[in-house]
């Protein structure tokens, strides 16, 4: 049983850890998008026209993000993900509690 619950938690995390590029660039931008904009924005403020495709550039793959995001239930779909892996972990540790 032991070897079984192995072999779950292997799959359940090649599963979960297998990301897409959307996916990968819209956490990327949450993470990060904040002081891209912030840098895009001083950059236009010091270099002027220069700049502004950097600015618009950020704003533009924010905004997309944001879409995508509300489009496509990310958000809801990755709290699904997390429950699921809570619930999941928490059996793990049941059958950890009981082989003892």
């Amino acid at each position: 049983q032991l070897i079984r619950s192995a072999r779950q938690q292997y799959q359940n995390n090649k599963e979960t850890n297998t990301m897409s590029l959307a996916h990968l660039l819209t956490g990327l931008l949450d993470q990060h998008g904040e002081t891209m904009q912030q840098a895009a924005l001083l950059a236009y403020l010091k270099q002027g026209e220069e700049a502004q495709p950097y600015l618009e550039g950020v704003l533009s793959a924010r905004l997309a993000a944001n879409l995508y995001k509300s489009i496509s239930k990310e958000d809801k779909y990755e709290a699904a993900r997390t429950e699921e892996e809570v619930v999941r972990q928490i059996e793990m540790f049941k059958v950890k509690i009981q082989a003892f």
